[in-house]
């Protein structure tokens, strides 16, 4: 490659076009740098605006969470008085626990009230009704017995809920059991409730899905605080009979948002009243409704159609709403949007100004050492190369380095243009050598690291490897006493079969050529064949148990996703059982299993691995609590563990897992299939086993997992497996 160097001086005319294009260039250069850091500044802003925005919608959807954790043990409470009084009434009238108690009338006999003098006043609440007792209906003799049995919750709900400040049942047959217990001098039943709001919104016409209802805030007075009332209806028999309530303080809710600092907005609690129950910016001494704290650019109607728990904007606020999943209440949080552009302009104007300010000192003293060190000089030695033919060298002896030499080499740049240029043209040769050898060693260095990665990669899955081998090894620690008593048989019959094998080997020996055998050495062969038949048996029946053990572990350890297969359900019971008896084994504990398998129910499409979870699962269960009343009777307990398997004539198959335990008391039956529930020590359960078998069942097989029981005689878990539909989905 020749390349060609023209001597061509540059007018006057071009040397004045090119220092002012300079001078155009640097002024481009102010106003691009200038207009990028006001472009950077509106990003940056824009930026740290919308993160402002994330950052508060999440703090404010935390916070609307925390203060549905507050709310639902109220919204609990209440479902929970409901349920109990419902089911105290539709309980068979033998079966109501009689209480040694008795309603008096008062001198008059215009109303009744409970005589205390047999209970602890602090457990019990009063029970004041309408007329004398002697013209009480036996139904309302039950329902004022069905009242009184709510006392014991009343008291537990009064110790838990410390806001509590009263509970009650109210009857619409014209009695009140309110506690705690308060003399009837002070306070009775007035008829007049029953035109109060509370009472009619859960009548069944305005109530007919029998929901929680919530009352308007009131205050007894300014110093007592806000209070809410929530109440449910009571049913007996699809028959409206009462209600129950709980009478709570807000002071945790006012508490918890006072508790939260929003310098620049504002997060009020209003009710479906439009009553606020709490406020960041306010005592909460007095009801205020939301239209004297909202301002009037954002109306509450417009609020509710918002998306939830999103922060939106509306007019001139940025406004986000949650409601409530316990109670008809809403969270409603606004912020002026031009006070959120000062909080994000005053965190990051400073630094825009400063790098502005910054920038334009920069770019003005690089100008002036550019003029000063090099524009000038360059001016000199245009002008010095235009007329050097004429000025010599006396133009530029009082220039200092480094301009000095360039000036000197200026007289012989042409002179030595040719030698320069063949220099050059052998220098890029000897560049392109050298950029082709290292673009070898590069690639060479890329065959290598390549070679490196597979290497590491393979050693990683041999990690992975190993460490699904170590949690293998945790499982068949387990397992090895059970594959060992099998495998012992196996040996001892295989040894006795080499012993008949010897034997009749020398019977076959001992015989003379041409001989045939007597009887009594035909009766001994056969005997012999007959015990090497059996041995075989023996030896392919624990060979297969072992294979089955073995199984069995590696479906419990290996990981991955489940699949269908068509399975024996019998057989997988099996498995289930001899894994789930080994841990126990090894304590000393051996329940006997009774069977009763119908060995004619065909087999069906499950997903193997859940399914054997949840017979390991319940299984391991029952020896657990077996164990556990075993160490407490002693001995002479004998535990047993039923398991019977049946096909039912809705094409179902039926299995059923009873145990001759502790048994399960009817309130824990209730929880049992709960995420978390669980009655074992703490570290020694997690609470998901059941649940998680109640939804491989229910969900992924769409069978049903039920429980029964007595105490101190048995637990019942009844599976039950649709055959159709299994196979439908193969």
């Amino acid at each position: 490659m020749k390349l060609k160097f023209w001597r061509r001086i540059p007018r006057k005319a071009e040397r004045v076009t090119f220092f002012s294009r300079f001078n155009k260039i640097v002024t481009l250069t102010y106003g691009i740098v200038i207009l990028a850091a006001f472009l950077l500044f509106d990003f940056l802003f824009q930026e740290n605006l919308e993160s402002r925005l994330n950052f508060l919608q999440i703090r404010l959807r935390e916070q609307t969470q925390a203060l549905n954790n507050i709310i639902r043990p109220r919204a609990d409470a209440i479902q929970a008085l409901q349920m109990q009084a419902s089911d105290f009434l539709n309980e068979q009238r033998d079966q109501y626990q009689t209480f040694d108690f008795k309603l008096q009338n008062n001198q008059n006999n215009s109303y009744f009230y409970l005589d205390i003098a047999n209970f602890n006043r602090r457990k019990i609440g009063n029970i004041t009704g309408i007329g004398p007792t002697e013209d009480l209906s036996s139904l309302t003799w039950q329902e004022i017995t069905m009242a009184f049995s709510l006392n014991p919750l009343f008291y537990v709900l009064k110790k838990n809920i410390k806001t509590a400040s009263s509970l009650y049942y109210i009857s619409k047959s014209g009695f009140r059991n309110q506690f705690p217990w308060r003399p009837s001098s002070e306070t009775r039943f007035d008829p007049q409730f029953f035109k109060s709001s509370m009472y009619l919104k859960n009548l069944p016409s305005n109530n007919p899905k029998r929901e929680p209802t919530w009352t308007d805030v009131y205050t007894h007075s300014p110093h007592y605080g806000l209070m809410v009332t929530c109440s449910a209806p009571v049913y007996h028999k699809m028959q409206f009979k009462g209600i129950v309530g709980i009478e709570f303080l807000l002071e945790p809710i006012i508490e918890f948002i006072h508790g939260i600092n929003y310098p620049n907005g504002r997060l009020i609690i209003i009710n479906d009243y439009g009553t606020i129950l709490a406020d960041t910016k306010s005592n909460n001494r007095i009801p205020l409704k939301a239209h004297q704290v909202l301002p009037k650019g954002i109306p509450l109607e417009t609020i509710y159609k918002l998306p939830r728990k999103t922060i939106s904007r509306i007019g001139d606020y940025w406004v986000y709403q949650a409601k409530s999943h316990y109670a008809p209440w809403t969270a409603i949080y606004f912020v002026n949007t031009w006070k959120m552009n000062i909080v994000t302009l005053k965190h990051i104007g400073p630094s825009i100004v400063f790098l502005i300010l910054f920038a334009i000192f920069i770019l003005m003293g690089a100008n002036s050492i550019i003029a000063q060190e090099f524009i000038s000089p360059a001016k000199q030695l245009v002008n010095f190369i235009s007329t050097q033919a004429t000025e010599g060298e006396q133009a530029y002896r009082k220039m200092r380095e480094p301009w000095f030499s360039w000036f000197e080499a200026v007289f012989q740049v042409f002179d030595q243009n040719r030698k320069l240029m063949e220099e050059m043209e052998k220098h890029i040769e000897d560049l392109d050598q050298k950029v082709l050898e290292r673009t070898r060693a590069l690639s060479d260095k890329n065959r290598a690291l390549s070679l490196a990665f597979n290497d590491l990669r393979k050693a990683q899955n041999q990690i992975i490897i190993q460490e699904k081998l170590a949690g293998l090894g945790a499982l068949t620690a387990g397992i090895a006493h059970e594959i060992k008593n099998p495998l012992n048989y196996v040996i001892n019959f295989a040894e006795i079969s080499r012993t008949f094998t010897e034997e009749l080997m020398n019977i076959a020996s001992s015989l003379p050529q041409g001989k045939s055998l007597t009887l009594e050495q035909r009766q001994e062969v056969k005997t012999i064949l007959t015990d090497l038949i059996e041995n075989m048996k023996r030896i392919e029946e624990h060979g297969k148990r072992a294979d089955a053990i073995v199984r069995s572990m590696l479906v419990h350890a290996r990981g991955g996703n489940d699949s269908q297969h068509l399975i024996d359900i019998n057989q997988l019971i099996d498995e289930n059982i001899t894994l789930a008896t080994t841990s126990f084994k090894q304590q000393g504990f051996i329940p006997k299993i009774i069977k009763d398998f119908d060995l004619d129910i065909p087999k069906i499409l499950v997903y193997s691995q859940g399914l054997g979870r949840v017979f390991l699962n319940i299984i391991n269960n029952a020896c657990y609590v077996l164990h556990q009343k075993r160490t407490i009777v002693g001995e002479s307990f004998i535990a047993e563990i039923y398991i019977s398997t049946r096909q039912t004539i809705d094409n179902h198959i039926e299995v059923v897992i009873r145990d001759n335990g502790p048994g399960i008391s009817e309130e824990i039956r209730k929880k049992i299939f709960d995420p978390f529930f669980t009655t074992k020590p703490a570290g020694s359960g997690t609470g998901l086993g059941l649940s998680l078998c109640h939804d491989i069942i229910t969900r992924q097989h769409h069978g049903t997992l039920t429980v029964a029981s007595e105490i101190d005689q048995y637990a019942e878990f009844v599976l039950t497996l649709p055959i159709e539909e299994q196979l439908m989905t193969g």
